[in-house]
């Protein structure tokens, strides 16, 4: 997965499937501020560190959640096209392993996951 510069500073959606961490992000750099004249900058340059971090992994996390929504909404319309039970079975397994994996879910994220979970197990009993 290649991520440029200009990526990495765009801010992420206000209302994604990820949580916004520009809280956390804020109260690193101010806990960098604090941290200057206490540890002569290398305080300052760990919590800044630690933001960067957190916003890299936050992007990572934005762009594996996008593509595996991408990916389960298009198995939802192969499965409407095809009938094809499987389309199904990808929807429930991508879902439960992206549950396993991710514990930053934002309230939309949460919804449309269940949406589709419940499609997926609606269809799939009939």
């Amino acid at each position: 997965m290649k991520i440029n510069f200009k990526d990495l500073v765009k801010a992420p959606a206000k209302e994604g499937y990820i949580k916004n961490s520009s809280t956390l992000v804020t109260g690193l750099f101010v806990i960098g501020g604090i941290l200057y004249n206490l540890t002569k900058g290398y305080g300052t340059v760990v919590a800044l560190g630690i933001a960067l971090l957190v916003m890299v992994i936050q992007k990572i996390l934005i762009n594996q959640t996008n593509k595996y929504f991408q990916d389960m909404y298009q198995a939802k319309e192969m499965y409407k096209k095809t009938k094809n039970k499987e389309y199904l079975l990808f929807i429930k397994l991508c879902s439960d392993k992206m549950l396993k994996e991710i514990k930053v879910f934002s309230d939309k994220g949460k919804l449309e996951l269940k949406e589709l979970q419940d499609y997926a197990n609606q269809h799939s009993a009939k």
